[in-house]
This record gives C-alpha cells, sequence and structure tokens, in this order.
C-alpha cells in the first residue's frame, strides 16, 4: 500500500509538474487526496492524488466534464482544469506508485452547511443554479459515465441492504421501513424518469455561497461522482439540504422545487417521486458511510460528516405524509414560471 502524500510532497509535485510554487494544506476526501495549493499570486489551486490504482477513466470523467462546463456554459462557476507541463491534464505516477495526479483551480466561497439561515432569495437561487448544471451537462454524453460502478448511484440502491446490518440495531428498522417503501413507489418507475449525467453529491459542502450575502449561489465544487442517472438525484440532493434549516421545512423546499422548474420543467412523475428520491439519498448515505467508516477507521470523522443530517431528514421524510410534497408543489402552481 503506498503511503500518503504529506504537504512537502504536494508542494514538491505541484512545482515539478505543474511549474506552480505553493504552500499544501490537505483538506478532507473519501478515496482522493486532496491539497489546497496556495500561490502567491491571484489563484490557489487544488492538487488531487488519485487513490492507488484507480481507474484511469474515473480520474478523467471529472477533467472532462469540468471541460465540458468550461466550453459550453462559462458563466457556471466551478473548478477549472489547469495543463501540466507536459501538456496534459493529468500525471500517471507510473504502475510502482499508480496514482494520478490533477490540478484544478480553488474556487472561493463559503459552504452552504456554514450558512445558519438560508434566506427565500438563497433557495431561490440554489433552485436556479442546479437546474443550469443540470441544463448544461445534459449535453455531456461521457461513455464511462454510464458504464460506471458506482456505490453512492442510486440506480445500486438495492445493493446498500448488505450494510444494514452495520447500523445500530434502535435505527435500523426505520431505514429498512423507509427502503421497502422506495421498492414499492419508486423503483418500479425509475428508468421512466429523465436521465443524463449528474453530479450526484450536492451535499452542503459543495455548494458555495457569495461571501458575506445570503441571497447568491456562487458555484459547485466536487465533481468526482459523475454519473448518469435519473437527472432528479440533484434537486432531491439540494432539496435535503432545506430539511432543518427554517420553520417550515415543507415550504423551503418548495421554494427550490419552484425556482429549479422555473428554468427546468419538471415533468409530473418527477414531482411524484421527489421525495423517494429524497429517501433514496438519506438510505445510501446512512448506509454506505457506516460501510466506509467500517473500512477506513482512521477516516471515520471525514466519512461520517455527514450521517447525522441524513437520519434527521430520513425521519422526518418518515414522518411525513406520502402525497405532502407534490401536492404542496401542485398547490402553488399559480407561482411556477410558464
Amino acid at each position: 500500500m503506498m503511503p500518503r502524500l504529506d504537504g512537502r510532497d504536494a508542494e514538491a509535485l505541484t512545482l515539478h509538474h505543474f511549474g506552480i510554487s505553493g504552500s499544501a494544506i490537505e483538506l478532507g476526501g473519501e478515496r482522493t487526496q486532496n491539497f489546497r495549493i496556495r500561490t502567491s499570486g491571484t489563484t490557489d489551486f487544488i492538487l488531487k492524488v488519485s487513490a492507488p490504482q484507480e481507474d484511469i477513466d474515473v480520474v478523467m470523467l471529472e477533467s472532462a466534464a469540468l471541460l465540458h462546463i468550461e466550453r459550453t456554459a462559462p458563466a457556471i462557476v466551478a473548478p477549472r482544469v489547469a495543463t501540466a507541463l507536459n501538456g496534459q491534464e493529468s500525471i500517471y505516477l507510473g504502475p510502482h506508485d499508480g496514482r494520478h495526479l490533477r490540478l484544478l483551480s480553488y474556487v472561493q466561497g463559503t459552504p452552504l452547511s456554514m450558512v445558519e439561515t438560508p434566506s427565500a432569495e438563497l433557495r431561490r437561487a440554489i433552485g436556479r443554479a442546479v437546474a443550469d448544471l443540470d441544463a448544461a451537462l445534459r449535453s455531456f454524453d461521457h461513455p464511462f459515465s454510464h458504464q460506471r460502478d458506482l456505490i453512492w448511484d442510486i440506480k445500486n440502491i438495492g445493493r446498500v441492504k448488505t450494510f444494514f446490518e452495520l447500523i445500530d440495531p434502535e435505527r435500523r428498522p426505520l431505514v429498512e421501513i423507509m427502503m421497502r417503501r422506495f421498492e414499492r413507489l419508486a423503483a418500479p418507475h425509475m428508468t421512466s424518469l429523465p436521465a443524463q449525467t449528474v453530479h450526484s453529491d450536492m451535499n452542503g459542502q459543495n455548494i458555495l455561497v457569495a461571501p458575506g450575502r445570503n441571497d447568491r449561489i456562487v458555484g459547485f465544487l466536487d465533481f468526482g461522482d459523475l454519473v448518469h442517472a435519473p437527472r432528479l438525484v440533484d434537486l432531491a440532493g439540494v432539496a435535503l439540504l432545506q430539511i432543518g434549516q427554517t420553520g417550515d421545512d415543507l415550504q423551503a423546499i418548495v421554494d427550490v422545487v419552484h425556482a429549479y422548474d422555473g428554468a427546468t420543467r419538471l415533468t409530473p412523475l418527477e414531482v411524484r417521486l421527489l421525495p423517494e428520491l429524497m429517501i433514496a439519498r438519506c438510505i445510501i448515505n446512512v448506509a454506505v458511510t457506516e460501510s466506509l467508516a467500517a473500512c477506513q477507521p482512521a477516516n471515520r470523522p471525514y466519512i461520517m460528516k455527514n450521517n447525522p443530517a441524513s437520519w434527521a431528514r430520513l425521519d422526518w421524510l418518515h414522518t411525513l405524509p406520502v402525497d405532502a410534497l407534490p401536492e404542496a408543489i401542485n398547490l402553488r402552481s399559480e407561482d411556477r414560471a410558464p
């Protein structure tokens, strides 16, 4: 097993392969080591070091998507791909090492998870921004996004049942009940949902808010979980983030959904299945994080960072009547853009 890189390694590799000098600070990461490279100029960078023997298709899928966004939707703020001194987008450290290096621009902003009370304006900005990102990725049809075998992929939700035994026995009945609900109400219709390449990791750390503002999204981070899936996945992810943020969780979700719908019209099936895909995201998070933490105990704090929130959201969805969210969206249909 290759030893993890430290800050000095990251600084030396960045200078040698990309010609950029700076000080390195390690950030969190599930599979990839990430270092912020602070430079003396106006732009900082993120050095991404893949896990040893990571499939090159996994490594390059993210870069290809970021280049596509930069080319077709430059107004969307996302990391930009820096070219190495040899003209390539990634550096392979050789078969003895097995890791790949990439350098991306560092995007400044405040993570949404650090905004204590998101405003209605911010919720609407989130909905519009996710719709714009989905629209940009709609024309990104990379072969590997279809072939990728990712445990976080909602299409693979049935596989996470093998991890339920790792969950606290007192909590396990809730996830089992909600899995049966998903299998009954949503699973038969999954292939009928509009599908495309999606970000698929819309957590509060990956959405950036303008510093000092409570009404504007800066951009998005971490495209490492890209996969071809129902486009509803990303809207379900940001809808979940609204739970527990205001005194009216249902209205907060509707604000996001209506803003998304104003930019990209949702189908009736998508509206009906939105709460079911929100449930699926919670189930996958609580089950997969338990599995990963068991395998990587040293990285448990990072892996489990969103686990408590996922349980709280799953409990809220369990108490919500099945038709409550679709009805709330439709009851407010006069507010939707024509």
